[in-house]
C-alpha cells in the first residue's frame, strides 16, 4: 500500500471556502517514517519542506485562495537549511528559528511549574511578563490549575502544588520544532486533613506537546496539547477562576491601562465584554517598544466545554479557562467542576499566534479558521 511520502506520489490540497496563510497542513504517511522531504508545486515548480513522524507528514501552505487547489509531489528526503532547532539543556531547553530566540522552555530547578520565557514574536519583539510583582506565579507562558482534588496547582503561596517534569524529549526539523514532556502534578509535602491524597503525593500525569513551526518573521505559530490522566486516583478539577489550561501574562506594555487591548471572536473589547465570557478566541494587542504587536490563544472545538470561557484581564493576565463557572457566572449555582475516574484523561489543544499589528490587520479570525478547519 503506497502513502503520501512515497517518492512521486501526488497529493491535492483543498484550501476550502476561505483564504489561507501559514497554514499547517497535516496528513497520513507510512508508519515509521521519520525525517524531512521535499514538496513540489505541481503548477508553480515551487519547493516547500515537509517533515514526517508518527506517521503524519506535516507541511505548510504559505498562500492559498478560496477555492484553490494545490498538487503536490513528494521528493526525497533532504537536509534543509535553517528550521527549528531546540536544544536540550540542564532544565532548559531554547527553541531558535533560523538561530533567532523563539523561547526558552523551563523546566529543571527550584521552581512550581515549568514555563516558557521569553516569548518573542514578530520581529524579536518579547511579548510577555515574568513574574510581576502583584502576581509572581505569572510566569509568562504556562500551563496550571488552582483546584486539584483539593490543592492549589496555580499560584505559589505557602502550600502550593506544583508540576514536576519526569520525561523531556525535543526535536528539531525544517517545518517544526517540539518539546515532549511527562510530568506529575504533586501535593505539598504537608498534606491537607481529610484530603484523600496518594502517599507519593501525585495528583495527576501530564503529558504535554510544545510544537514550534517554521513562518517567516511576520508571525509565529506555537502548538500546544496537554494531556491530564488520572494515573493514580480519581481527580476532582474544582470550579475556580484561578487556572487558566494555558496561560499568558502579556507584556506590561501592552497592558489596557499602557494603550493595549483585547478582543474575542465576537467582537468583544476588554474586560466589561470579554472576561467570564465564551469565545473560541482572543487575541492581545498593544505597542511594544515601538512596535504594534499582538498574541491570540485558539480553542480547538475538540476541547471540553468549547468555546471556552477566558479569564482575561486589562492588567495582562490572559487564560483560557473553562473552570471557573460560578465566578463568571456570579452564582455558585453554576459549576464548572470536572471529575476524573482513576484512568480516566482529558487532552485539550491550543494554537498560540504571534503576530504584527492589531487583530483586524492580523487577520486573526482568518487564522483562527486555518487551525479549526484547515486546508483539505
Amino acid at each position: 500500500m503506497s502513502s503520501c511520502c512515497d517518492h512521486n506520489n501526488v497529493i491535492q490540497i483543498e484550501a476550502g471556502p476561505h483564504n489561507r496563510k501559514n497554514a499547517v497542513v497535516t496528513v497520513d504517511c507510512k508508519p515509521g517514517c521519520t525525517g524531512g522531504h521535499t514538496l513540489t508545486d505541481q503548477d508553480s515548480g515551487e519547493t516547500i519542506p515537509a517533515q514526517c513522524e508518527e506517521g503524519q507528514a506535516t507541511f505548510i501552505v504559505l498562500q492559498m485562495a478560496a477555492g484553490q487547489v494545490k498538487r503536490y509531489q513528494f521528493g526525497p528526503p533532504t537536509e534543509a537549511e535553517g528550521g527549528v532547532v531546540v536544544e536540550k539543556q540542564d532544565g532548559r531547553c531554547p527553541v531558535l528559528i533560523d538561530d533567532e530566540l523563539l523561547t526558552e522552555y523551563v523546566f529543571g530547578g527550584d521552581i512550581a511549574r515549568p514555563y516558557c520565557y521569553p516569548l518573542h514574536g514578530p520581529g524579536g519583539v518579547e511579548l510577555t511578563n515574568f513574574a510581576p510583582k502583584d502576581h509572581v506565579h505569572h510566569k509568562s507562558l504556562y500551563i496550571a490549575h488552582g483546584e486539584v482534588n483539593g490543592y492549589n496547582n496555580w499560584d505559589e503561596l505557602e502550600g502550593h502544588a506544583r508540576t514536576v517534569i519526569n520525561e523531556c524529549e525535543v526535536t528539531s526539523g525544517p517545518v517544526y520544532g517540539q518539546i515532549r514532556t511527562v510530568g506529575d502534578w504533586m501535593a505539598p509535602e504537608e498534606r491537607k486533613p481529610g484530603v484523600l491524597t496518594p502517599e507519593d503525593g501525585k495528583l495527576l500525569r501530564e503529558e504535554t506537546r510544545w510544537r514550534f513551526y517554521n513562518l517567516p518573521d511576520t508571525s509565529r505559530l506555537l502548538d500546544v496539547t496537554t494531556k491530564w490522566t488520572a494515573a493514580y486516583q480519581g481527580v476532582l478539577l474544582g470550579d475556580t477562576k484561578e487556572c487558566g489550561t494555558i496561560s499568558v501574562r502579556v507584556n506590561e506594555q501592552m497592558e489596557v491601562s499602557n494603550g493595549g487591548q483585547f478582543v474575542n471572536a465576537y467582537g468583544g473589547i476588554n474586560d466589561a465584554e470579554c472576561w467570564g465570557k465564551r469565545a473560541p478566541w482572543v487575541d492581545y494587542f498593544g505597542t511594544v517598544d515601538g512596535q504594534q504587536v499582538g498574541l491570540a490563544i485558539f480553542d480547538h472545538p475538540t476541547n471540553l466545554r468549547h468555546p471556552t470561557w477566558w479569564h482575561v484581564r486589562g492588567y495582562g493576565l490572559f487564560t483560557a479557562n473553562c473552570w471557573g463557572l460560578h465566578d463568571f457566572a456570579g452564582d455558585f449555582s453554576v459549576r464548572g467542576d470536572y471529575t476524573l475516574s482513576q484512568g480516566e484523561a482529558l487532552t485539550f489543544n491550543f494554537r498560540l499566534y504571534l503576530h504584527a499589528s492589531d487583530t483586524q490587520a492580523a487577520d486573526v479570525s482568518g487564522r483562527y479558521l486555518d487551525y479549526a478547519f484547515p486546508p483539505r
